[in-house]
């Protein structure tokens, strides 16, 4: 006999789904509010304080001797290379330090969404084997970051890497949860991704535009803070508002980068459900916490209430 086909995954409006996704990753981070500040303490400031203010690591312009000013840029030092640490290898420790990030995130959202509790130390363990699964699954996508060193006029080398995303988005974005979730890495977290994805391509298309335009705006708000060069005369009333402004800049880079990381497993968990997985892990999950009673005998034990995902 012909095993039945399989069935469709449910559709549900892109617009419900995203709301859905958005309106869970608020109480997921609200839940466990300590946990992720403390995560992003750990991992996150670091990386939004090396993309927000990324001049330390490069050479300041000579400033005339006339007007005293103080920048936040090294000086230039004749007696050494003017690239302390050069591009690739500040671009590379970033890369690192997000898929790190994303990994403790991801196993720390994965818990915390079956209500599981949700440990610091726990979550920075897994980090080493989600890292390697990460790393492994974005070499595909690897070249897009080689784009930018083709002989190309400047715009066309910049705009090539988002459109690359862009289009990549709708189909891979729900790799990186693949790989952590389900301990996989290579090219079956990318057949993941895809297959999830099925039905739910819009919602992941302007989940990544909008928090792309959010790290965009902040970048370009706040990114040039230690380009600027200020009067050194004034003291610390010009000095203020730059570290007002760059505190600021590196927190809300930070917190966007959080809510990005949890907003993306939970709608990796949401598509699941649309294709019906989750109804067994949820009944293997809290199956040790229903007392069968005499009465129950004859009752189907694999049915349970299973409560939506969306609102």
């Amino acid at each position: 006999m012909d095993s039945p086909p399989s069935l469709p995954p449910a559709t549900l409006p892109w617009p419900d789904l995203l709301a859905g996704a958005a309106s869970s990753t608020r109480r997921l981070v609200a839940a466990h509010s300590h946990h992720f500040l403390a995560l992003s303490s750990l991992l996150l400031l670091p990386l939004a304080l090396l993309l927000a203010l990324p001049c330390p690591f490069l050479p300041a312009s000579a400033s005339s001797p006339a007007a005293p000013s103080v920048s936040l840029r090294a000086p230039p030092d004749p007696q050494r290379d003017p690239l302390a640490v050069p591009l690739p290898a500040v671009a590379l420790a970033a890369a690192l330090l997000y898929l790190a990030a994303f990994a403790a995130a991801a196993a720390s959202a994965h818990a915390g969404f079956f209500g599981r509790p949700v440990r610091l130390l726990a979550s920075l363990r897994s980090v080493p084997a989600s890292l390697t699964r990460l790393v492994v699954t974005a070499l595909p996508a690897s070249p897009l970051a080689l784009l930018p060193l083709l002989p190309l006029p400047a715009p066309l080398r910049a705009a090539l890497p988002i459109l690359g995303a862009v289009l990549l988005s709708p189909f891979w974005s729900l790799a990186g949860a693949a790989a952590v979730v389900e301990s996989t890495a290579g090219f079956r977290p990318l057949r993941r991704s895809c297959q999830l994805l099925w039905g739910a391509r819009l919602a992941a298309l302007f989940a990544f535009l909008i928090f792309a335009a959010g790290f965009g705006v902040t970048l370009w708000g706040f990114g040039g803070v230690a380009a600027e060069t200020y009067d050194a005369a004034a003291g610390w009333a010009a000095m203020a508002p730059v570290v007002v402004k760059a505190v600021a800049g590196t927190a809300l880079l930070a917190v966007m980068m959080l809510y990005g990381m949890v907003a993306n497993i939970v709608l990796y968990m949401h598509c699941r459900a649309l294709h019906g997985e989750l109804a067994g892990e949820i009944y293997n999950e809290f199956a040790d916490m229903y007392v069968f009673l005499p009465f129950d005998d004859g009752k189907d034990r694999h049915v349970v209430s299973v409560v939506t995902v969306w609102p």
